[in-house]
């Protein structure tokens, strides 16, 4: 019996004590849908929120002026700009700029948008969290007077 207990506590042990990786594109990429973006953007899933991961990231690169919806996310969000610049905005606050190497943290149920400015394309990572299976509600497209209006305010 001991054993048997020993064995079974090992092999529960070993399963959750197990790393994964997940090669590069093995979960595929995507155009971004022209429901949720303006301009040229492009998705890749890194990893997907599991069990144990209540949240999943993607590399997010937009070219120089394309952004997202307005969106907001159930459970806040974290972007890496790992390349370029991203503009950020949240309704009735001044648009932000985030620079390579800049983490842009944005708590649950915050209407923003995000991409690139006019001229400098940008990449970030994206890390969701969910919340009731849920990572993202998308909201009315950012029109082309509210993105040159947030150019307008990062430049200020």
């Amino acid at each position: 019996m001991y054993k048997l207990v020993c064995f079974l506590l090992l092999g529960v042990i070993s399963m959750a004590d197990t790393q994964k990786i997940t090669k590069n594109g093995e979960l595929g990429s995507f155009k971004g849908d022209a429901k949720f973006f303006s301009g040229d953007v492009d998705v890749a899933i890194l990893f997907k929120s599991e069990a144990w991961r209540t949240f999943g990231g993607a590399l997010v690169k937009f070219a120089p002026k394309a952004r997202s919806a307005w969106h907001l996310h159930p459970a806040g969000q974290t972007l890496i700009v790992t390349e370029g610049e991203i503009i950020t905005k949240i309704p009735g606050q001044k648009a932000t700029i985030a620079k390579k190497g800049d983490v842009i943290s944005c708590p649950p149920n915050i209407k923003h948008f995000h991409g690139a400015t006019d001229k400098v394309s940008g990449t970030h990572i994206a890390i969701t969290q969910e919340k009731n299976g849920e990572n993202v509600k998308w909201l009315e497209l950012v029109n082309d007077k509210e993105y040159q209006e947030a150019l307008m305010e990062i430049k200020q």
